[in-house]
């Protein structure tokens, strides 16, 4: 029987998502990961990785982002 993988250890094609700098957000549900000397970007709304483009969005317009504002009216 072998162990079941969280989504954040799934990467199928790592290379959409590797970014050779940190990223940063302000958004409460962007998270940084660090992997074998890269880093991805990880959305909690989503639950998932999100891509190289969409990274840089997620840094600049966060505020204005549709999965946040679902995320947040699903908290409240």
């Amino acid at each position: 029987m072998g162990v079941a993988l969280s989504q954040r250890d799934k990467v199928m094609f790592p290379v959409i998502y590797a970014l050779h700098y940190k990223p940063t957000s302000q958004c409460e549900f962007f998270k940084v990961v660090e992997r074998e000397g890269y880093y991805m970007g990880w959305c909690e709304a989503l639950e998932r990785y999100i891509v190289r483009s969409s990274v840089y969005r997620c840094e600049r317009y966060w505020q204005t982002c549709p999965f946040r504002r679902s995320a947040l009216q699903v908290q409240s």
